[in-house]
């Protein structure tokens, strides 16, 4: 989350990817909520980067070092700071971040970084009043840009999640909401998921536009269903799509392996104005390997525009994405998308806003964004550049629960799921942006609220 950058100028004269947020490391790794991203309104490393860079000091040799530049550059930095996020799905979000990179002269933004993660959140707790924490997420990431020359990056990553509350309303994009059931027991729409998980994923860059993706994942599920709730109720169910579909109902392991194109022509990595960011992916498990029936395999394809309307203070975008699973995936593949920023579809802060997270399970999703994104007031606060901006948006898409003898989990017409609102941006610098959604849906209970960082896609 450093200050500045010089986007499609520096990868051009340095080979080098432009510097990546932390949370799309995040987002890279299988998860089961939308990715907690932490507000941090500060990071060491970011500090650091911005200090060299309003300092003059070169990543490319345009002169000879001085032994005060090599130190610059070759140094160490150790950050930790407060982390906080907010939804309206799974509450308010605290705990700490903590960094630890390594600088070097000729690697930008870093010759490796090390991030560790501990959050928590806390929630009104279903029925009595009370006060719970339905997620808790643990990680450590290590980056490493620059490598083979500056083509290849390469992420790793090690972490423990548990999501208490994490939504089964059945299968379908006409799968209801049971409120007496509900009424009776506020569980009857959860599962309790515990999943750590192992990750790696590299990008290869072929050409200027052109990246090669490939990565790696394992994760182990404990699934602990509520009694008397909805899941519970589905494993005895002799309704044969639900049979089907409803896999994975114990502890058990997946791994997935991942291939994919990237096509990137933004002129801006965080904030683009033109162009476009596109995507197509393969996802696979082949389940026989570790001794499971979880074989499947996933194909994605996202599209993402950006055209400026009224120069950079005016902005449209928007995304289309198709999601499509072939063969036995376990159940919370089916609320879930792939691709390079894998997340959950079609509720939550990363794909409908507004419909609840994990509202809808089936094998093929089908939805698009779109937005007005605008510029409103710039201004200057010590020494660091903000912006103030607002984004109205439109998202809306469906699902379906298999490709045949499903019909049933359906319903009739179109079933489009609809989510319209708008919201406030402020942007730091370049790289970095606090996102505050507000999003109405006929399925929102009542309204979605989100806080995040940087724009949806």
């Amino acid at each position: 989350m450093t200050p500045a950058y010089t986007g499609e100028d520096w990868r051009r004269t340095n080979n080098l990817e432009p510097r990546r947020r932390f949370t799309n490391i995040m987002q890279m790794a299988p998860r089961a909520v939308p990715p907690l991203i932490p507000l941090v309104l500060s990071l060491v490393v970011s500090s650091a980067s911005g200090a060299l860079a309003s300092k003059g000091v070169s990543h490319g040799p345009t002169s000879s070092p001085t032994s005060k530049d090599i130190k610059k550059t070759e140094r160490y930095e150790l950050g930790a700071l407060p982390a906080f996020t907010f939804t309206s799905d799974i509450g308010f979000g605290f705990g700490l971040i903590g960094s630890f990179a390594r600088f070097s002269r000729g690697y930008r933004p870093y010759l490796w970084r090390l991030e560790v993660l501990w959050l928590m959140t806390l929630k009104g707790k279903p029925g009595d009043g009370g006060v719970e924490s339905p997620y808790h997420d643990d990680y450590i990431k290590l980056d490493l840009p620059g490598l083979l020359g500056g083509r290849l990056r390469l992420n790793l990553f090690v972490g423990f999640s548990r999501y208490t509350t994490s939504g089964y309303y059945g299968f379908g994009n006409a799968a209801p909401v049971d409120k007496p059931a509900r009424d009776d027991n506020p569980r009857y729409h959860m599962v309790d998921r515990i999943y750590p998980t192992a990750a790696a994923r590299a990008r290869v860059y072929l050409t200027e536009r052109i990246q090669l993706l490939l990565g790696t994942s394992f994760v182990f599920n404990w699934i602990n269903p509520y009694e008397g709730s909805l899941f519970s109720r589905d494993l005895e169910s002799r309704d044969p799509a639900v049979c089907r579909l409803l896999r994975g109902k114990d502890h058990f392991g997946v791994f997935e392996a991942t291939v994919g194109w990237i096509w990137d022509s933004r002129d801006h990595e965080y904030m683009p104005s033109d162009g476009s960011f596109h995507e197509i992916s393969w996802r696979a498990s082949p389940g026989w390997a570790i001794g499971t029936d979880h074989a499947y395999g996933g194909l994605n394809l996202t599209l993402r525009f950006y055209r400026a309307i009224v120069g950079r203070y005016l902005i449209a975008a928007g995304r289309v994405m198709a999601d499509v699973i072939v063969g036995q995936p376990p159940f919370y593949e089916l609320s879930r998308h792939g691709g390079l920023f894998a997340s959950d579809a079609l509720g939550g802060s990363r794909a409908i806003r507004g419909v609840p997270l994990q509202r809808y399970h089936g094998k093929i999703k089908l939805f698009g964004n779109l937005e007005l994104r605008s510029r409103l007031l710039g201004f200057s606060l010590l020494g660091q550049r903000f912006q103030l901006g607002a984004t109205a948006f439109l998202d809306t898409g469906r699902s379906w629960a298999g490709f045949s003898g499903t019909s049933h989990l359906d319903g009739d017409g179109i079933g489009l799921k609809l989510g319209a609102g708008g919201g406030l941006r402020l942007a730091w610098g370049e790289a970095f942006m606090i996102r505050a959604d507000i999003a109405y849906s006929p399925d929102a209970e009542p309204i979605g609220w989100y806080l995040d960082i940087n724009h949806l896609f």
